[in-house]
């Protein structure tokens, strides 16, 4: 259910064209990124019952494949490229088969990495690739009648074979849902990060081969209720680095926090946003840069329904980017600069920033009742200007104009026609196309 809304979520976005964006994918809006090791990008996404691969050739001329025939409603998990070429992770709508799909030297390979029976799901799987381009993944096998789970790794050989090693053997560690994990690789050793959260308490877990056993490192745990999306990690310089959101709701409607854990001999966790979905982790050598997306929901807005807009977050330190609209994928370019793919009822839409993101936007507002005076500033910028659009949930937006930048700031009266509502102001890139922005979290409520 929760990965449902997760991409339904994604569908139902309305997003804003940037002057160098290129379209990858039009009907569809959810998908993953992956570079291979020159830098090209790859974008994987399900339309119908194709799973199909796009890889950019030149500007604005994608390559598309169709890898592979899937269940009707299901979805990419997990993507890499590595030395053998892509591979793609596929789960079915009813969380009960994933498969593996990958490129051959002719044709494509399917691989059916975990199918089981009605009473049982599968949590989100996780992808890593050893230097050879072999794939690893991990998966946990959950009982709904008892919470129950099971840990499992796989290493898939060139030919389809499966080694599978079970980590947990009695049902560790309940979980109300079926819990997320994914493969990180130091070397060719595989670890497992794990997630999950039952009456009411959160943790993470890394899990290493000790001998003929395997070991659970506790990154994290606390109060809340369960993890949300996928678990992302990877290993950079020889610090291990995840990161998820935590569901707190049952106990605060405000709050899913985004949690990023580094651990070198000890582990250390922050909290890097207090409401978002996870979706992207890139290890630049600057550090961990998290992609979420954040939202303002119909019920923050005392509107009735189940609606939300959606505000794409990159988090680098203390650094926060914004953008408009969600952020499907987030990936370190070779050269230094960033990928980004944006979804939304638009399609999937790629960018190449030529460094990292550091233009950020601020907004706020003031209303008397009658108008509503906005104001704010695009850091980094002196020129230019940005528009300034109406929102709310389930509803089309609104574009009322746009606002001239004076050293970067910017300042805007409007006269809305009805409250509640809250307010987007996006300053659209020249170079790049990547439409920067600011969603106001406090709604203009008529009270």
């Amino acid at each position: 259910m929760l990965r449902s809304a997760a991409l339904v979520a994604a569908i139902a976005l309305v997003t804003a064209g940037g002057a160098s964006a290129e379209t990858v994918a039009r009907g569809t809006g959810f998908g993953l990124l992956a570079l291979d090791a020159h830098g090209t990008p790859s974008v994987a996404y399900v339309r119908g019952d194709a799973l199909v691969l796009a890889t950019r050739k030149q500007p604005n001329d994608w390559a598309r494949a169709e890898a592979a025939s899937v269940p009707v409603g299901s979805s990419v998990m997990a993507f890499e490229i590595g030395a053998q070429g892509p591979v793609m992770l596929v789960g079915s709508a009813d969380e009960r088969k994933i498969f593996l799909v990958r490129r051959r030297s002719v044709g494509w390979q399917t691989v059916l990495v975990a199918g089981v029976a009605a009473r049982y799901r599968l949590g989100w799987p996780g992808l890593a690739l050893d230097p050879k381009g072999l794939p690893v993944v991990s998966y946990t096998r959950w009982d709904g009648p008892t919470l129950k789970s099971r840990l499992l790794l796989d290493r898939i050989d060139a030919k389809g074979r499966i080694d599978t090693r079970r980590i947990t053997l009695e049902g560790f560690p309940k979980c109300y849902i079926p819990p997320p994990s994914t493969p990180v690789l130091f070397g060719d050793r595989a670890h497992v990060i794990e997630s999950y959260g039952y009456k009411g308490v959160v943790g993470t877990i890394e899990w290493y081969p000790d001998k003929k056993t395997w070991t659970g490192l506790g990154l994290d745990a606390g109060l809340g209720d369960w993890p949300l999306g996928p678990v992302l990690a990877g290993v950079r310089h020889g610090v291990l680095h995840a990161a998820w959101t935590e569901s707190l709701l049952t106990m605060d409607l405000t709050a899913a926090p985004v949690a990023l854990a580094s651990r070198r001999h000890f582990a250390s966790t922050s909290y890097v946003l207090d409401r978002a979905l996870s979706t992207a982790l890139a290890l630049p050598s600057t550090g961990p840069e998290v992609a979420a997306n954040q939202w303002v929901s119909s019920s923050d807005l005392g509107l009735e329904g189940d609606n939300d807009v959606w505000a794409g977050t990159v988090i680098r330190g203390a650094t926060h980017i914004e953008v408009d609209g969600w952020i499907a994928g987030l990936a370190a370019a070779p050269k230094g600069g960033r990928d980004v793919l944006l979804g939304g009822r638009d399609g999937l839409r790629w960018f190449r920033v030529p460094h990292a993101l550091t233009t950020g936007v601020t907004l706020e507002a003031t209303d008397d009742g009658t108008n509503v005076s906005l104001s704010g500033r695009v850091r980094g910028v002196t020129t230019g200007s940005v528009t300034i659009y109406r929102e709310r949930p389930g509803e089309p937006r609104t574009a009322v104009g746009k606002a001239p930048l004076s050293g970067g700031d910017f300042a805007f009266t409007d006269d809305p026609p009805v409250r509640p509502l809250t307010y987007r102001a996006v300053y659209t890139d020249p170079q790049s196309g990547l439409p920067y922005a600011a969603l106001l979290r406090n709604p203009i409520d008529p009270s």
